[in-house]
């Protein structure tokens, strides 16, 4: 109960910026939906293929414009770090330090509340925040697809849409919890630098891991971006390596927040 309340508590505070947010980027979502031509975009194709191949895999190792998924997976799910992810390591990151740096830490451990609740409160309102945000704008495509005149919902596959979004949703959690396991040992400086260094050497290892040396193309598996890449299930339809993305992110997800937990509980913090 006492999680329950630190996470009601901080949901309440920041409500305001997380629904602005939300509306924002729902509405952008839902505009980059009124775009879509699979005539027009199909003409894109022919012009992506003389792009050099390190460019063509900054959209995933599958390319299509020509189907919904295929446009879903370029402009919207694989820009969702700069869209999202951006966003959620500034908020991650810094919530625990501030608090020690303006010393409202020490009047909540004050009362009869472990740190293990501290943690796991602020940790879940990050998770429940970022639903709210990646929830919406999932919704606003889907409303998307059956508003828009040049959308035919019967040539979009949901299945595959769907668990393309929770992946995403996945995704996402993995670089909040990135960032709250560097904001539970770090200054507020110090917590974005690495909580940035490191979803940075994420980012050229998930999208880059082609252009290395063959011996060691394989470093490709330790990068959470290349579990997020969803144009082989949006582009061909293979569901081969689905499950093999949601495993290993939950996975990351949960030891790092087991670790993150731990770190807190042992830190000394200066009164």
């Amino acid at each position: 109960m006492k999680v329950l309340h630190i996470v009601w508590k901080e949901l309440k505070a920041s409500k305001k910026g997380i629904l602005i947010y939300t509306a924002l980027m729902s509405l952008f979502y839902l505009w980059f939906v009124s775009i879509y031509d699979p005539e027009f975009l199909e003409n894109f194709n022919e012009i992506m293929e003389g792009y050099p191949e390190t460019i063509r895999h900054m959209v995933g190792e599958y390319f299509s414009l020509a189907t919904f998924g295929g446009f879903v997976n370029v402009y919207l799910l694989s820009m969702s770090f700069f869209f999202f992810g951006v966003y959620f390591i500034l908020k991650s990151s810094q919530d625990i330090p501030k608090e020690i740096e303006n010393k409202t830490i020490d009047l909540m451990l004050s009362r009869p509340i472990t740190r293990r609740d501290i943690t796991l409160g602020k940790y879940l309102y990050h998770i429940i925040g970022a639903t709210i945000v990646l929830g919406s704008v999932f919704l606003s495509i889907i409303l998307g697809i059956f508003i828009m005149p040049n959308v035919n919902p019967i040539d979009v596959n949901f299945t595959e849409l769907w668990t393309a979004f929770f992946i995403i949703l996945l995704f996402n959690y993995a670089i909040i919890s990135t960032a709250f396991f560097f904001s539970t040992f770090n200054t507020p400086k110090m917590a974005l630098v690495f909580s940035f260094g490191l979803v940075v050497f994420f980012y050229a290892i998930g999208q880059f891991w082609n252009s290395f040396d063959e011996n060691i193309q394989n470093i490709k598996y330790i990068s959470i971006f290349f579990y997020a890449d969803m144009s082989n299930l949006l582009v061909n339809g293979n569901w081969g390596d689905v499950p093999l993305k949601i495993l290993f992110l939950s996975i990351y997800i949960l030891i790092i927040t087991l670790v993150s937990i731990i770190i807190f509980n042992k830190r000394d913090i200066p009164v």
